[in-house]
């Protein structure tokens, strides 16, 4: 038997009281006993929270599209692999050709992957040119630098373990120049 919590009246002690619709059982007594007794687990939800099962379009629509879907693919292997005479015998006079059984699928498995590689190309070829057009052109001093460019700090050129990390800044095109190509600059490679 269940028990009350405390600081409940049971009815053995409190006797019936008219104004108590459960006779004489406190409130948390009536709910414990229905708990025991009526497993129902909307008994414990509250009520906004009780939904109406009704399904929504989207269900509705998902449920008969797995149906419709099911019946398709049984009946295409039912089409593809039965024997004519079963097919004449059940009823069934006008299909198509048995070779579309194969071609279908063959067409389906090289189409989509080649679908999908066009897609991807077209995709890389329209952000290159995008980056093209969004670039200043060749001639434009803002290739070389702009508003955005950060100096840097200091030009001190410190070698060995006491050298610390400079912050991150942009390497002037003169510098560049004579890291990559020395002192006689880019007109000394051979050409």
């Amino acid at each position: 038997m269940v028990s009350a919590p405390a600081g409940a009246r049971s009815s053995c002690s409190a006797g019936m009281n008219k104004a108590d619709p459960a006779g004489g059982l406190s409130k948390w007594a009536v709910l414990l006993t229905r708990a025991s007794s009526d497993p129902d687990p909307l008994f414990f939800q509250s009520p906004h929270s009780v939904s109406t099962n009704k399904p929504s379009h989207s269900e509705a629509y998902g449920f008969v599209g797995s149906i419709a879907a099911s019946a398709t693919a049984l009946a295409y292997i039912a089409w593809a692999y039965a024997p004519e005479p079963w097919l004449c015998h059940i009823g069934a006079t006008y299909y198509p050709n048995k070779r579309w059984a194969v071609a279908v699928p063959a067409f389906v498995a090289v189409a989509v992957p080649a679908f999908v590689a066009v897609a991807v190309a077209q995709g890389l070829v329209l952000y290159v040119a995008s980056n093209f057009f969004l670039a200043p052109p060749p001639a434009c001093f803002n290739t070389i630098s702009d508003e955005h460019a950060r100096e840097p700090a200091s030009s001190s050129l410190r070698t060995g373990a006491d050298q610390a990390i400079e912050p991150i800044a942009d390497i002037r095109i003169d510098r560049m120049n004579n890291l990559m190509f020395g002192e006689q600059g880019f007109h000394s490679l051979p050409r």
